[in-house]
């Protein structure tokens, strides 16, 4: 049996490699389809519309299949094995530009990117639910977390930092040529860490395998209690719209600051001087979240670093040429966004026990697929957004952009994240589920008992 340090670790490397790729296709997907490809900004926001709204349907079913798989290997193993392979194939697939016209090569894409991310659906969604399975002690499960998301955003703000240096350096000046090659590097450590994490999960035999009563139970859960389970989890949907309301509105900052640095300030590796002030932040925040619970809830911290991050998104209104200004800000505000992650993640952990509490049905691989879910949602809705927003406002892929212009991404910068935040900051303050109430409740489900209230 391994000791809990090294099911950290092991879980940890597989994060890694995951949210690489997550972050690299993040970052690059609209700049390189429109940079690299000529694609119009608004093509590219409506592919990635489109891909969501298709995922919409599909994620759930993954979840279910994968709520109902019962193998030699296990529950999850099977996709924890195959899945990094497949989505790193699939990754490289995109950011290669084939020989054919422009129309095949826009189905291309099309289809490229939902396979892409449906195949990335069953790693997530089965690597997320061994959370609850790991652990249910409350300091362990963030301990876990910790550790877990301190070396995501570890490797995730080094490929913001080296990402289009790298690009300049792979392609000699050559978008295409360096996206394309940079894939292919972020494709082999995500391979080698998913094989990596394969070789050691069937050693978590709690976690893999689980009880002969656990698969029996599994096995009789209905689509239809499923559908109950979410709907009388409460502060699940609450954390739903929660994030929502918050990544969308970041996402879109995200996706547009890059043309905002490249037209304004000159500069298009100005985002990897805010990821190195945002690397040893986020660490320090992360190293501090520990502490901070033991003496305030998820939502009083979380709250706290909403606002501070609201007031970072105002003061971006002020205008300078000074780009450390810009860099400083967005780097902040980077740190507290990798915060978010962790708090988010344990939150939902905990919605797992509090929704089989309210409605005696424990579906971890369901409950995970709507972080999944409202991930990838964020992801690409405010990809739509921001393709949408570029072309509203006059932008032209690799043309001199008109002061108009850039003066309207200046605000677009400015007031959708301030905003969302804020109904972010709101929605939050209906969330409920203490550490004191998680324990009662984990205590309740160890003897049998449920919340008897309708």
């Amino acid at each position: 049996m391994y000791s809990f340090n090294k099911i950290i670790r092991d879980f940890t490397m597989g994060g890694i490699g995951q949210n690489l790729v997550y972050a690299f296709i993040s970052a690059a997907y609209l700049f390189y389809f429109t940079e690299a490809v000529g694609f119009s900004a608004a093509t590219v926001g409506t592919i990635l519309l489109v891909v969501r709204i298709v995922s919409l349907f599909i994620d759930p079913c993954v979840a279910v299949l994968i709520e109902k798989t019962n193998t030699k290997w296990g529950k999850y193993k099977p996709y924890i094995t195959v899945m990094p392979v497949m989505i790193s194939l699939l990754l490289v697939g995109l950011f290669f530009q084939p020989n054919i016209s422009k129309e095949l090569h826009l189905i291309y894409v099309y289809v490229m990117t939902m396979l892409f991310w449906a195949a990335y659906a069953f790693f997530d969604i089965a690597y997320w639910s061994l959370v609850p399975s790991i652990t249910k002690d409350a300091e362990k499960r963030v301990k876990l977390l910790t550790i877990c998301k301190s070396g995501i955003l570890f490797a995730a703000f080094g490929l913001g930092i080296g990402q289009m240096p790298l690009v300049h350096l792979l392609g000699q000046g050559n978008y295409g040529r360096g996206f394309s090659m940079l894939s292919v590097i972020v494709a082999i450590i995500f391979s080698i860490a998913g094989l990596m994490l394969s070789r050691t999960v069937s050693k978590f035999n709690d976690i893999s395998t689980g009880s002969a009563k656990a698969k029996k139970a599994t096995d009789k859960i209905t689509g239809k209690q499923m559908i109950t389970a979410l709907k009388g989890n409460g502060q699940l949907i609450i954390l739903t719209f929660a994030k929502l309301a918050i990544y969308i509105p970041i996402a879109v900052k995200s996706a547009l600051r890059i043309y905002f640095y490249k037209y304004q300030l000159g500069n298009d590796s100005l985002g990897s001087f805010g990821s190195m002030v945002a690397l040893p932040l986020t660490l320090i925040l992360i190293s501090a979240c520990p502490k901070l619970l033991k003496t305030y809830s998820d939502k009083q911290v979380m709250s706290l670093f909403v606002l501070v991050q609201m007031t970072l998104c105002v003061c971006y209104i002020l205008t300078t040429d000074l780009s450390a200004f810009y860099i400083v800000i967005d780097g902040i505000s980077s740190a507290i966004l990798g915060v978010y992650s962790l708090f988010f993640t344990n939150m939902v952990a905990a919605c797992v026990e509090y929704g089989e509490w309210k409605t005696k049905i424990r579906t971890e691989s369901v409950i995970f697929s709507t972080n999944t879910i409202t991930s990838k949602l964020a992801t690409g809705l405010s990809g739509a957004i921001a393709g949408w927003v570029l072309t509203a406002i006059g932008y032209n892929p690799n043309a001199a952009q008109t002061p108009q212009m850039l003066s309207a991404l200046h605000y677009v910068l400015v007031f959708v994240p301030a905003i969302g935040l804020l109904i972010g900051f709101l929605i939050l303050r209906k969330y409920i589920l203490t550490a004191d109430m998680y324990q009662k409740i984990v205590s309740d489900l160890s003897q049998g008992k449920y919340d008897s209230r309708p």
